[in-house]
């Protein structure tokens, strides 16, 4: 788990300085790290009226599987803390859990609870979040399924 923890890190120290020259606008994608019950790269794409959210990483309780979990995120609500604006989002997507050893897939409908943080500043276009997804595993049993993570996305 170090290892993969590393290589992504390792990833994310060459990738970030690369997109962060001058001229570089931001658009709507944003790719970073993700922290969490799914460790690796997070992304988010921005659509009219909802964004698009995902992560692809390894599971950081049982590194024995591949995690991925995608889904429509909308904003339902925003604050201020004096300057800085919080979004509130919900969203529905899906989480799949491939193993790499004699255990089965896992499938889970999922409903991503955030909160986000966006540094809306030219020269660090990042966004910080903390979300906490429950739902229901459906495969290979019907239970409970929770996952959360905290991350940190930069705009390009």
């Amino acid at each position: 788990m170090k290892k993969v923890l590393l290589a992504v890190l390792l990833l994310a120290m060459v990738l970030l300085p690369a997109t962060a020259a001058e001229g570089v606008s931001k658009t709507d994608l944003a790719v970073g790290l993700n922290l969490g019950t799914n460790t690796g790269v997070g992304v988010q794409y921005r659509m009219n009226d909802f964004d698009v959210i995902g992560n692809v990483g390894f599971g950081f309780l049982n590194g024995s599987h591949l995690s991925v979990d995608a889904a429509a995120n909308y904003k339902v609500a925003e604050f201020n803390i004096e300057k800085a604006q919080f979004d509130v989002t919900v969203g529905g997507g899906a989480a799949i859990s491939i193993p790499f050893d004699e255990s089965k897939m896992g499938l889970a409908a999922i409903v991503p609870v955030g909160l986000v943080y966006s540094m809306n500043n030219q020269d660090f276009p990042l966004d910080f979040y903390l979300r906490i997804a429950p739902g229901i595993a459906i495969l290979p049993d019907v239970d409970a399924y929770f996952g959360g993570y905290v991350g940190a996305l930069w705009r390009f």
